[in-house]
């Protein structure tokens, strides 16, 4: 707003100043006052001084000191120099004193916007500029408040909707004043005992000026209050007033990440500062330094292991030197730099980026550290831990933590959805919606869907903010994910709106991300994952990867097959390419694969003179290729070898015995007996043990073969060039381009499918309906990009992460601090888990301290109940209460929790015990019963008579469980387990068959692992046949038969010491009294369960109340299973 627009009438003196110095310049004047000293003269204060000065006219004395008697407050600016010296003095006055309102927030809402034809930011800023006036550093508006207002206050026509703000009476509203606009600001009441200001009642200014206009200082800031503007406003509100409440759920889990931190920090310090002299690059690629220098506690936690990546520093970050810097400052800190960083763009990254390095060992006797580096930038220097990954998960749980704090997740309620106390607005209601169609019933779904499976569908569509979805084992979670995605996708609008990352699908594992897209395919596509595993190189394909490579594989096979011309076009495009490359780097090689493939061109294009001619070529330059390259049959014989289980039991012995007979004369001794070995291996023999050592034998000799490059400029051969040039000449004759354009681009495409693995990726994601990720990596910068957010801060990028849906599989695995970097992505949650299963994976150290800290058990009760268990058992069953989901057509309730209630993984017998033990003790409503018949998991394994419930009985005698290291292995189970397992998989009704093999302790698997290892060789390697290990990386996964391994004994004699009947327990069972674990290592089989181990531990009363799961099912090998002796 400029001085003439303010809204009153303005009055004009003209002036002198009385010194008779320099005349006064254009500029704002910040106080008017009759001189008390000097008759007819008036006090002006400037911007940098106070001046006197008299006006012109003797009129205008008596004039501007009776509007200065009256008290009024004024603005006044002076204009229009003039060159006698004179200058214009305007003054505005107002009714009353200058009030003080400083910064006062006006909500605008749709009223407005479609009032001033703009929204946004813009509309904002142009408000702002309407209705203020800015004088120096100082800012002003203008209104009209109390009876003066009573007009306004009278109801019109094009109001504000009722419900969009409090009805504005003398008390709670003022009249605002700017350039062409007049409103009304009504007060209302916000959480937590603030207020805001809404603007209604939208007109143009009286014609005449309004004498009862006020002068106020301070700023009018226009800020979003559309019906998705309220919501974030009163969340943030809200959320300020919960999260200082000591029982508010956030806050808790605050003071976790704080606890998390301030360890991180102290094992930074213990390392401190490691100087390293005397670089010595290693052949292997690795570069090892000597430490010397170092804190006690630093070689401590090198020996240990404990420092498994490292810093190169110039100077010592601040943590390390000031012991007493908190967590809390060191996150700002970070949060700071990363705004730094972003500036200096990606050359500031790709430096830094070489400033870390991952230890291989450390040498205790020579105090080397090797590195994995071929060398460092300095040759002596110091090292530090590296925080760079911690520090990247704070960033991001900080970050989704602010935006969840300010109402700025993608929805802005989801604070309040998780607080207890939360009060949350209705933003729509519930629509109609068809959970299933024909086409997503028969794509995605084996067996008629349950009545379940469809509520859980319609629920996941129908809210519009959480839905809970928890799946038992084998009820079909992923499928229901499967058909909800499908469903959306259906439901999408494609009318030219770009479809591309809609969804968010995501949990804490890669594990468990692969798992959920491994059978999708959206619009003909696969879902898109984006991420490696940690320790993962470039050159490690994903799961996700290699699925991509064969989705290309068969898409290729198919077009081929439906297109067989495509054959003459690709033939064409590589003759011309591969001439391109011969023109501008003649060689040898590519001569001779020129020349073979004009040959292969054959006289239908050729004619018979031109295919005679480029025969003999061809023949001429092989020859002298093959003079030159004596290793190419003997590469060609090495990979032809075959290494994995399933492509040496096709033509492994043929192959080996073609690699005897070309390389006998170049082999070493073992080698030849090793390749002996296995060409007279037969299928009947079982798995080959070998396979390792082939494997091993294959890369020797693909590197002993490989030669190094001749580095040489050769010339270009003229017979090459002249039949070159006569074979493009006959294929344009032939015109084969002109006739097939499809067919060319479908040889284009057909490249691209074969030859360019990630161009497909990149194609893919500017396609695909979702997106996957693991929670962590789904806010990196990489998925920033792919969401278009690119060139601005990390974190303020990863605030504006959004998606219509995000989705998480395995929820209740995830910790609430990762699990709301997820949900602060999504307008509406998908929460996909089972809280009965394994729980939530937080940092055990953490929760001690965190337990410490409390005063009785029950107040750290909600450390160990994961964020989806806390929402499904309270928070959403208050929320369904107090705002539930009502079909605006029907006025039926949906649900936001759905229990899924039918299994179809396992034998009827299996799956009974399974929910009557670890789903209805805890609520007869969680009960499920099976979808498939017994006939369906029907086996004929050696001595189980066909059952599907077996114990392998292997008594305290035959030798006890004892200490490895921090874990427990016993040998007899290991012996049993393995034996049994040869037997079974060695038969026939066995063979095709999957294993499983899991204990609850590392030691006791990877002693299983390397028996069996010995056993079966490379077989090992195949988790789809055959996997081993703990419960912990079996969630998610079937088989067909699966062991486990109890290891746990009845001592004897055994006598309780303490009588704490807890701790009794947990004395003599160890992990087994987990009924969480328990439930997921007892519900991956789908024919038969085996356990292994000593019955004599499950005969005391003290087993039937901890681990009641092991005695029913020992109940039920004795009554309708088998008991097979050891």
């Amino acid at each position: 707003m400029k001085f003439q627009d303010i809204p009153v009438n303005i009055i004009t003196v003209r002036i002198k100043r009385s010194d008779n110095v320099e005349a006064l310049q254009e500029q704002p004047v910040f106080s008017v006052e009759a001189s008390l000293s000097r008759a007819d003269e008036f006090e002006i204060r400037l911007r940098d001084a106070v001046v006197f000065v008299r006006p012109v006219a003797a009129v205008d004395i008596r004039r501007l000191n009776a509007e200065l008697a009256s008290g009024r407050s004024l603005l006044a600016q002076l204009e229009n120099p003039a060159a006698d010296g004179s200058i214009e003095l305007k003054i505005g006055f107002f009714t009353g004193v200058c009030l003080e309102m400083g910064d006062v927030e006006i909500g605008v809402d749709e009223y407005v916007q479609e009032k001033m034809r703009t929204k946004g930011e813009a509309l904002y800023k142009r408000l702002g500029e309407l209705c203020c006036f800015q004088q120096g550093n100082d800012a002003f508006f203008f209104l009209t408040a109390g009876p003066a207002i009573d007009e306004e206050l009278k109801p019109v026509g094009e109001d504000t909707p009722r419900d969009a703000a409090a009805e504005p009476t003398r008390i709670n509203a003022f009249c605002v004043t700017g350039e062409g606009i007049r409103f009304i600001a009504t007060e209302k009441a916000m959480p937590g005992g603030q207020t805001i200001y809404i603007a209604t009642r939208l007109t143009k200014p009286k014609k005449e000026p309004d004498r009862t206009l006020r002068l106020a200082k301070g700023r009018l800031r226009f800020v979003d209050w559309t019906q998705a503007g309220q919501v974030q406003i009163l969340a943030k509100a809200q959320m300020t007033a919960l999260t200082q409440d000591d029982g508010s759920y956030l806050k808790k889990w605050d003071e976790f990440g704080e606890v998390e931190g301030e360890l991180l920090l102290k094992q930074a310090r213990e390392v401190g500062a490691l100087q390293f002299t005397e670089m010595v690059p290693k052949r292997d690629g690795t570069v090892g330094v000597r430490i010397a220098q170092a804190s006690d506690s630093a070689w401590g936690a090198l020996r240990q292991g404990a420092v498994p990546e490292v810093e190169l520093v110039d100077e010592l970050p601040d943590y390390l030197q000031d012991e007493n810097l908190s967590f809390t400052d060191f996150a700002r800190g970070i949060e700071k730099k990363e705004g730094e960083h972003s500036k200096l763009g990606e050359k500031r990254e790709l430096r830094e980026k070489n400033t870390y390095f991952s230890v291989a060992e450390f040498d205790e006797e020579t105090r080397v550290l090797t590195l994995k580096a071929e060398a460092l930038p300095k040759e002596f220097g110091t090292l530090i831990l590296s925080l760079a990954g911690e520090s990247a998960q704070i960033k991001r749980r900080m970050a989704a933590r602010q935006a969840i704090l300010e109402g700025r997740a993608a929805n802005p309620q989801l604070g309040l959805l998780i607080e207890a106390q939360g009060r949350i607005t209705q933003i729509r209601p519930s629509q109609k919606v068809q959970p299933l169609t024909a086409f997503v019933r028969n794509k995605v779904f084996r067996n008629p869907p349950t009545v379940m499976q469809e509520k859980a569908i319609e629920a996941a569509l129908k809210t519009p903010d959480i839905a809970l979805i928890q799946g038992p084992p084998g009820t079909g979670k992923t499928t229901v994910i499967a058909a909800i995605l499908e469903r959306l996708n259906e439901m999408a609008d494609k009318r030219g709106a770009s479809i591309k990352g809609q969804i968010l699908l995501t949990g804490f594992q890669h594990d468990a991300v692969e798992n959920m897209i491994e059978r999708l395919s959206l619009n003909s596509l696969p879902v898109p994952k984006f991420g490696k595993r940690s320790g993962a190189t470039e050159d490690d394909l994903s799961t996700f990867e290699r699925n991509l490579e064969d989705w290309c594989s068969k898409l290729a096979a198919e077009l081929r097959e439906r297109n067989p011309q495509i054959a003459e076009v690709e033939q064409e495009r590589e003759i011309k390419n591969l001439c391109l490359q011969y023109v501008q780097a003649p060689s040898r090689v590519l001569a001779a694969s020129l020349a073979r493939k004009i040959a292969a061109l054959g006289s239908v294009i050729l004619g018979e003179d031109g295919a005679r001619r480029s025969t003999n070529l061809a023949k001429k330059l092989a020859h002298e290729e093959n003079l030159n390259d004596g290793s190419t049959q003997w590469l060609d014989a090495a990979r032809r070898l075959r290494v994995r289980h399933e492509s040496f039991s096709d033509d492994g012995p043929e192959r080996a015995m073609d690699a005897l007979d070309d390389l006998r004369d170049v082999l070493e001794e073992d080698e030849r007996k090793l390749l002996d070995k296995a060409s007279l291996w037969r299928n009947e023999d079982g798995p080959a043990p070998f396979l390792d050592n082939l494997v091993a034998l294959k890369k020797r000799l693909l590197a002993r073969f490989t030669a190094p490059p001749i580095l040489r400029v050769e010339k270009q051969n003229d017979a090459v060039l002249a039949l070159a040039e006569f074979a493009i000449q006959r294929i344009k004759n032939a015109e084969y381009s002109a006739k097939e354009k499809k067919s060319a681009a479908l040889a284009e495409f057909l490249a691209e499918l074969e030859g360019n693995p990630y161009g497909m990726v990149d194609a893919l994601s500017e396609y695909s309906f979702a997106f996957a990720a693991t929670s962590q990596q789904s806010v990196n910068r990489a998925m920033q990009k792919r969401k278009g957010l690119v060139g601005r801060d990390v974190n303020q990028n990863q605030k504006g992460m959004e998606y219509e849906y995000v989705i998480v599989d395995e929820a209740a695995r995830v910790s609430p601090r990762d699990l709301m970097v997820a949900m602060a992505q999504g307008k509406r949650i998908i929460l996909v888990g089972d809280h009965r299963q394994l729980p939530h994976i937080i940092d055990e150290e953490v929760a001690r301290q965190m337990e410490e800290g409390e005063t009785g058990e029950d107040e750290n009760d909600w450390l160990k109940k994961s964020m989806f268990q806390y929402l499904f058992s309270e928070r959403l069953k208050t929320l369904d209460k107090n705002f539930p989901i009502i079909d605006s057509t029907t006025g039926r309730v949906t649900p936001r929790c759905i229990t899924l209630d039918k299994q179809y993984r396992m034998h009827p017998l299996l799956g009974s015990f399974i929910s009557r033990n670890f789903y209805e003790r805890f609520d007869p409503e969680e009960q499920f019963g099976s979808g498939r018949p017994a006939s369906d998991f029907a086996h004929d394994l050696p001595g189980t008579n066909g059952k599907s419930a077996v114990w392998m009985d292997v008594p305290a005698q035959r030798g006890k469980h004892q200490k490895d290291g921090t874990s427990w292995t016993r040998p007899a189970e290991v012996t049993v387990i393995a034996r049994q397992l040869q037997a079974w998989m060695s038969s026939d009704a066995g063979k095709d068959l999957s294993f499983g093999v899991i204990s609850f302790y590392k030691a006791q698997a990877d002693s299983i692992r390397e028996q069996l290892k010995r056993k079966f060789g490379g077989i090992v390697n195949d988790d789809k046949q055959l996997r081993v290990g703990t419960v912990d990386s079996f969630q998610g996964m079937e088989f067909d038969v699966v062991f486990l391994s109890m290891v746990r004994t009845l001592p004897q004699n055994w006598q309780p010491k303490d009588d704490d009947r807890d701790k009794q327990a947990r004395a003599l069972f160890g992990h087994l009294c987990l009924y969480n674990r328990l439930n997921v290592a007892m519900s991956r089989q789908k024919k038969l369960l085996v356990v292994v181990g000593d019955t004599g531990l499950l005969q005391s009363e003290l087993a039937k109340e901890f681990v009641p799961g092991l005695v029913d099912f020992l109940q039920i090998c004795r009554e309708q299973g088998v008991m097979l002796p050891c």
